[in-house]
């Protein structure tokens, strides 16, 4: 090819200069010169590819090339290995698989579909078939590793992964939406529901019931739900099914489930289906992939904002009376970083008379709980929305780290979780006494982590930062949102501020740096000079109202007086309230009993109305006394005859209905000893119940009740106003009896047994 080329040039000159030698003289072809230039020009700029360039080129590639395929090999050994193992252990149990079916279908011939040994023939070819299904899995991924290791060698990584995320995704559509023509349904169950069309089955969990993905039957591309089947007639259990059904009902009324029906045979309820991993693989991904590229940091920002909204979901159930009890990364489904929270079948309600279980799951249920189930405890007796909390911070445990808490509170992290983080699982999962109050307190710690996180200052928070630490209490932002309404508690639920993000600037907890300049010096001036005049101004204000005051002073002060805000025609209770007015003078005579051995809930209603009657005879003595000193003849027709009046301020709602029955059963013992109680209305009895609540100061309470009855002239009733206390001896009652310028407190403990039948009362002040 060189000799060609040289050729041509020789001779193309050789042309040329015969033509300008036969021109005549003085004469030149201009094109023949324009010509030639340009094509001394182009050899000149583009050299032509000569032999020794392609010799090049194929000395270079043969060399190269297998050091490209030796690289790529080393680079796919492993996936090469996993590939062969994978792949043989997938033909052996295909052959399984195989056999098995063989037998079915001979079985078949000669046994009833439903007998059991030919379930068992089709539970043992299921077996095989789901394990062949994983071997196969696994090995199509050790060969899309080869792929991608033999790609990246050749510099064709981005294309190789871009060629499997539509592999993946083809196969997730499939899976949803051509599978569901290819699903048999008549596996489904003969009472499973014919509004629902089965699109897949999901793995079985605990209890005996069966999971299917399905879809409305008139919306071939609608929503997908979860539908749980529970099935007595194929061994479900009945205690499962009566669980379930119970749990079933309490999270309808929080909306949590679409549909539920109790048959005769079966039980079913329909869940909404959410995509996604669980928690236990998505933190295994998550901490592997941290580990390869830029440490934990991230992943610790993560998990906290899964714990985040956990605890706001949860929160929000032990608002509405109910606690999950079965908290755990499997029941935790996580989609990026959204997570929702699954498997409603152990939701108790928290003032349930029922006895604690040992349901749940080990790791991530709390010991107390079980403790307190083998003691018999009801699940009103103690505070279970706490067996929640300490599941929470197992949870939050494993999210961190990875591993489970095999040790229960005595389980530790690594010391490469922030120390801040590592505290708050701690106090989540300590003793009940010392654990936090409830699911938003931890929510506060958890919140202020999630901000120092998106921050980056995670590492640099220590416990004695955190708000709970501090004794600070819930923010606004984290305050609890009304349940009035099922649709809008999950839609008010789902809007709630995921654990992460730019979300996190919020400045309750960004406290700006001080910056001492001119600016501020000038303002602290005015400020103070300000202040100055204000005091000046207040001091001046001051004296000139004590001067007025003692102009008033010396002027006669007009009659306040109780009794004389008595009516005209109530004018012979006068005595009466100029004695009370002269008791609130000289102050509240207040006193004080307790009994020191418990008394037997039977015989409550009567040790209360005797020491109270003895009481009240004691005060209308004393009444008496003082009106006669009024020189009336008969003061028994004023003060006529002592009544009660019984007023419960009990609020705590597992005592409430007790105290309420104490509100009808008093008056009819009152009864019983001839003792007058007085009838009053609903109204009467709210307005002096918001007195005795919202006035603390005992002189001003006296005299809001003297100038009630005073404005009604009518006699002042003796008032009995309890509440049902509890301390570490067990309930007792405390009953305070007022009657205006007295008051007497009374705290009587009680037991359910037969306690003690003649208790003895100690005074004190």
């Amino acid at each position: 090819m060189y000799c060609w080329g040289a050729a041509m040039r020789a001779k193309t000159a050789q042309v040329m200069d015969s033509a300008e030698a036969g021109a005549p003289p003085g004469h030149r072809d201009v094109f023949t010169e324009y010509k030639r230039r340009k094509l001394a020009r182009a050899a000149a700029d583009k050299p032509p590819l000569t032999l020794g360039n392609v010799v090049h080129f194929i000395i270079a590639v043969f060399f190269l090339w297998p050091i490209f395929l030796v690289i790529a090999a080393i680079w796919s050994l492993g996936d090469a290995v996993n590939f062969i193992r994978h792949s043989v252990e997938a033909c052996i149990s295909s052959t399984f698989w195989f056999g098995r079916l063989c037998k079915e279908w001979t079985g078949g011939m000669y046994l009833h579909k439903t007998s059991p040994a030919m379930m068992r023939l089709r539970g043992q070819r299921k077996a095989f078939g789901h394990e062949a299904a994983k071997d196969w899995k696994d090995a199509g991924r050790a060969l899309l590793g080869i792929g991608r290791a033999w790609s990246k060698t050749f510099g064709l990584g981005g294309l190789f992964n871009s060629l499997e995320k539509r592999i993946e995704h083809a196969n997730h559509d499939w899976r949803r939406y051509v599978a569901t023509a290819a699903y048999d349904n008549s596996e489904a169950p003969a009472e499973f529901p014919a509004q629902y069309v089965v699109v897949d089955e999901l793995p079985r969990g605990g209890s005996s019931a069966r999971l299917y993905v399905v879809r409305k039957a008139d919306e071939p591309n609608g929503q997908l739900f979860v539908l749980k089947y529970f099935n007595l007639r194929s061994g479900g259990n009945l205690e499962s099914v009566v669980r379930e059904s119970q749990a079933a009902q309490l999270a309808q009324k929080l909306g949590l489930i679409i549909e539920s029906k109790l048959g005769d045979n079966s039980f079913w309820y329909v869940m909404p289906y959410y995509s996604g991993e669980t928690l236990t693989e998505g933190v295994m991904r998550n901490i592997r992939e941290a580990r390869e590229k830029d440490g934990l940091g991230n992943h610790y920002r993560v998990s906290l904002g899964y714990c985040h909204q956990l605890l706001q979901i949860i929160a929000q159930y032990h608002e509405s009376g109910v606690f999950h009890k079965d908290i755990k990364p499997d029941n935790l489904i996580i989609n990026g970083e959204k997570i929702y929270l699954v498997d409603i079948g152990l939701m108790t309600p928290l003032s349930s008379m029922a006895q604690l279980t040992t349901h749940g799951t080990e790791y991530f249920r709390d010991p107390e709980m079980v403790k307190l189930a083998l003691e018999g405890r009801e699940v009103r007796e103690v505070d279970a929305s706490k067996f929640d909390v300490y599941s929470i911070g197992a949870v939050l445990f494993f999210a961190l780290s990875g591993e489970f808490p095999t040790s229960g509170a005595l389980s530790r992290l690594p010391r490469e979780v922030p120390m801040a983080a590592q505290w708050v699982v701690n106090r989540a999962m300590t003793g009940m006494h010392q654990r936090y109050e409830n699911a938003r307190a931890m929510l506060t710690d958890v919140d202020y982590l999630c901000w120092a996180a998106s921050q980056g200052t995670l590492e640099q928070v220590k416990p004695a930062d955190l708000p709970s630490f501090k004794g600070m209490p819930v923010p606004p932002h984290l305050q609890g949102l009304p349940a009035d309404n099922n649709t809008e508690w999950r839609e008010k639920l789902a809007a709630a501020p995921g654990g992460y993000g730019a979300w996190y600037s919020a400045p309750h907890y960004d406290k700006p740096r001080a910056e001492f300049g001119f600016k501020k010096v000038a303002a602290i001036l005015v400020l103070v000079g300000g202040l100055a005049f204000i005091g000046l101004a207040s001091l001046g204000a001051i004296a000139d109202y004590k001067r007025k005051n003692q102009q008033v002073a010396a002027q006669p002060a007009p009659e306040s007086s109780l009794a004389d805000r008595l009516p005209g025609e109530q004018a012979s209770l006068k005595p009466l309230f100029k004695d009370i007015d002269s008791a609130l003078a000289r102050g509240v005579e207040a006193d004080s009993v307790r009994f020191t051995q418990p008394v037997a809930s039977v015989d409550l209603n009567p040790v209360v109305l005797r020491s109270i009657d003895d009481l009240s005879a004691e005060w209308e003595r004393d009444i008496l006394a003082q009106l006669r000193k009024h020189n009336l003849k008969k003061p028994g027709e004023v003060f006529d005859k002592r009544r009660l009046v019984f007023i419960s301020l009990e609020t705590d709602e597992h005592d409430i209905g007790k105290a309420a029955g104490l509100e009808v059963e008093l008056p009819l013992e009152a009864a019983r000893r001839e003792l007058a109680a007085a009838h009053w209305e609903k109204a009467d009895i709210a307005k002096v119940r918001a007195l005795l609540d919202n006035v603390s100061d005992r002189l001003a309470l006296h005299r809001e009740l003297a100038a009630k009855y005073a404005d009604a002239g009518a006699v002042p009733p003796i008032i009995v106003a309890y509440t049902i206390e509890h301390n570490e001896q067990g309930p007792l009652l405390q009953a305070r009896v007022i009657y205006p310028g007295r008051e007497h407190t009374m705290l009587v403990p009680f037991t359910t047994g037969t306690g003690n039948r003649q208790p003895t009362p100690v005074r004190g002040d």
